[in-house]
């Protein structure tokens, strides 16, 4: 067996190689905020272009065109927020109020059940560090003494707050978040009024031999990004109608509302629907548990209905990503990276499913494979 011996030149390239790999990923690491940021601006910023295409067909030139599309995104956001963030809020008042007064009646009915070895104790609210004065009065009125929590109140209370750090470890600061959304919609914008200016920037890297490969994949990426997006805010628009409708029918309070917050979260695959019920189970509760079980009942049936119905319907040449790997991408990602990662999960995978199936499947394999839109 012939044994071919390396070069020192050779050995060289492919160590400086290895270390530039491990040294971009090391980078990738600790700014994959700015990472994903980048890739949500770009992602809006192909979405956006569109809707610039548009207006420079009516003589507008794209310099102008994409702050007037990025305005007319912003208003639209505006307007949605103004009209469910008052609902919302008197909504989450009255919860805060009430929960602890609905859960009573769940916590007895547990404690007659096996399941009552689950339910912790309460635990005793901890002392004021200042002794009281002798002679001095109790700050709280007899009257007004607050009954302390309840075991179940108290677990409950600990397990949202320990989805809240797990559900939001980037967007934690309320500066932080402007300032990425900020950022974001400068991307967006940069990107819908020069397009071609970043093509021809990552083409310009990429050896001629091997150009108008590039260009078919970049072509690719767009539209199998482009289709993503569509689908995402058409399938947003009919949850959050749906739902509105149907916890209307119900006699949910912030009906209108939680249907929009719906539709908000449907943007997140798989998961969103559950964040989004929270609330609304949370405010039928206040009701009656047997209205909150409705309402769990309903957002059960909406996310099947937009899994299996919905979104094929839309689609009708759709993306072909399998569901399992979906779920285990954007598990993934929201683990590491929080809801940022979760964002933009599903697109990131379809990204490396049209790259590898291009690049690998079809030119090193040989591998006949459809790409992008389906047939």
């Amino acid at each position: 067996m012939e044994i071919r011996s390396i070069s020192a030149s050779a050995a060289l390239r492919v160590t400086a190689i290895v270390f530039a790999v491990l040294i971009a990923l090391r980078f990738l690491w600790i700014a994959h905020a700015i990472f994903i940021i980048t890739f949500l601006g770009a992602l809006f910023g192909l979405a956006m272009a569109k809707a610039v295409d548009y207006l420079e067909k009516i003589r507008i030139p794209r310099g102008a065109g994409a702050p007037i599309v990025l305005l007319a995104v912003i208003g639209v956001a505006v307007g949605v927020g103004a009209l469910i963030g008052p609902s919302l809020v008197e909504q989450s008042r009255e919860l805060g109020q009430e929960l602890p007064k609905a859960i009573k009646p769940i916590e007895a009915w547990l404690h007659r059940t096996p399941a009552r070895a689950l339910i912790p104790p309460p635990q005793p609210e901890p002392q004021s560090a200042q002794p009281q004065q002798p002679g001095q009065k109790s700050q709280k009125p007899q009257g007004q003494q607050q009954e302390p929590p309840s075991g179940l109140t108290q677990q409950l209370t600990k397990e949202l707050r320990g989805a809240t750090k797990f559900l939001f470890p980037i967007v934690s600061s309320v500066i932080g978040a402007v300032g990425g959304l900020v950022i974001v919609l400068f991307i967006a914008m940069y990107v819908a009024a020069q397009p071609g200016l970043y093509r021809a920037g990552i083409l310009h890297l990429i050896p001629h031999r091997r150009r108008d490969r590039a260009g078919e994949l970049l072509t690719t990426l767009r539209d199998t990004l482009r289709q993503w997006l569509v689908a995402r805010l058409m399938a947003m628009v009919i949850i959050g109608v749906l739902t509105g409708l149907a916890l209307a029918g119900l006699g949910v309070k912030a009906a209108a509302a939680l249907g929009v917050l719906a539709g908000l979260m449907e943007f997140v695959p798989f998961f969103g629907p559950v964040i989004s019920a929270i609330p609304a189970i949370g405010i039928a509760l206040v009701d009656s548990p047997q209205q909150a079980l409705y309402v769990a009942l309903l957002y059960l049936v909406m996310q099947q209905l937009e899994g299996n119905v919905i979104t094929p319907l839309i689609l009708k040449k759709r993306l072909d990503i399998p569901p399992v790997m979906t779920v285990v991408a954007v598990s993934a990602l929201g683990v590491v990276f929080g809801v940022l990662g979760m964002l933009i999960a599903e697109p990131l995978l379809a990204v490396c499913l049209v790259t590898a199936k291009m690049l690998y499947v079809q030119d090193v394999v040989g591998d006949e494979v459809k790409v992008g839109k389906k047939k």
